[in-house]
């Protein structure tokens, strides 16, 4: 009985594969036209083909109960482009700020000590001592003597070259930052200052300190970096596939390591002309206000950026078998009957393609292209094993 059973399943088998055989052939007849090429890395599972139960007569079959073959209808939907990346947090570069003293000298106090301390606008941070300030204020004093001592003189030329040598050293001490108040002291009082007093010129944090207690200055090198934390920049990475769709003003969602229950939304402020060789990514700067000094550059952030693109027609990438060179979907001219098209893709957004030319909407194509041309290469002979697991399982 067991011996007549696997033979009646071998025939209904049989009778299955020519039936499917057939139809493939009506699917496929221009399948050489398009150029499509079988792989032979496809596995015994990908080949089977799902046999239902039908109230047909025994050994009729509908080609959607042999392939299971899911079908989409080409309609406009809207695309939405997600961009997920991550960003770097950095001071903006114009609040960061080198202290500087423009003579050379000495560093004869410090009262801002150390990195990372915060200063107040106006608190001092430094005092030096230059014998080069000294020497100009004494200069300052002799070329304003020698031009009062000629205002009586006749000479027109003497006292146009007193009156320049007099302005030169006054300009040279407003170049030194001696203040207009502190060169009339030295007029009246005749003490020279021996030694400058820098300040902060805003609150913020010291973000490097050069200079130590009796430290030669350097005219123009920096002594101290002062940054402003109240806004930060985050410098957002953009991989090359996703600039295009980038823009000055789009919305920013960022969610920070130190902050992960916490979303904040920000803009984007500007996009760098550069590239980054190296992990081939585009930055982009987005501000944000940090009053409360919550986040602090080095900071790392994950980016979510969704792009509305407009309502356009589309295919789920899987109805799609795309060459490189073509692009087909299989149309369903009639109930069991599919047509290779080619057609023109445009974006891929998000497991979708946007549909350029070649469908119009309310056509009805196979979702699972790919599966047709697996079945396909079986039933030319490509997965000769593939029908035997499904006659032991018959059996």
């Amino acid at each position: 009985m067991k011996n007549k059973l696997f033979i009646i399943v071998v025939a209904l088998v049989s009778a299955t594969v020519g039936l499917v055989a057939g139809f493939v052939f009506r699917v496929y007849d221009k399948i050489d036209f398009l150029g499509l090429i079988y792989k032979e890395d496809k596995t015994v599972e990908s080949a089977k083909l799902p046999v239902k139960t039908t109230d047909k007569p025994v050994g009729i079959l509908t080609v959607e109960q042999l392939f299971n073959i899911d079908t989409t209808i080409v309609r406009k939907i809207n695309l939405v482009k997600t961009i997920e990346t991550y960003a770097d947090v950095v001071h903006p570069e114009t609040d960061i700020k080198d202290i500087t003293f423009k003579i050379d000298g000495y560093v004869e106090e410090i009262y801002a000590d150390f990195t990372g301390e915060y200063v107040k606008k106006g608190q001092p941070l430094v005092k030096i001592y230059s014998p080069k300030l000294v020497s100009a204020q004494e200069e300052f004093l002799r070329a304003y003597d020698y031009l009062k001592s000629i205002q009586d003189s006749k000479d027109s030329v003497l006292k146009s070259s007193a009156q320049k040598f007099y302005e030169a050293a006054y300009k040279r001490l407003l170049y030194w930052d001696i203040t207009p108040e502190q060169i009339e002291k030295l007029k009246k009082t005749r003490k020279v200052l021996k030694t400058m007093t820098l300040y902060s010129p805003y609150d913020g944090w010291i973000m490097e300190k050069f200079v130590y207690l009796g430290s030669k200055v350097e005219a123009g090198k920096p002594l101290f970096r002062i940054a402003k934390h109240e806004k930060l920049w985050v410098l957002a990475k953009i991989y090359e596939a996703d600039i295009p769709f980038v823009k000055e003003g789009q919305t920013v969602k960022l969610i920070f390591d130190s902050y992960p229950e916490k979303t904040i939304k920000g803009k984007i402020d500007y996009i760098y002309p550069m590239m980054d060789y190296k992990n081939r990514t585009r930055d982009v700067r987005i501000v944000i206000d940090n009053k409360d000094y919550k986040y602090l550059p080095g900071m790392y952030a994950k980016v979510n950026i969704k792009i509305p693109l407009g309502k356009v027609l589309a295919l789920p990438d899987t109805a799609v078998i795309n060459t490189g060179k073509k692009q087909v979907v299989f149309w369903q001219k009639e109930k069991g009957v599919f047509e290779p098209v080619f057609i023109k893709l445009g974006r891929y957004v998000d497991g979708y393609y946007e549909i350029l030319k070649g469908l119009h909407e309310g056509m009805i194509v196979a979702n699972s292209a790919l599966f047709l041309l697996d079945a396909d290469a079986q039933l030319r002979g490509k997965y000769k094993n593939a029908v035997k697991p499904m006659i032991h399982h018959h059996h």
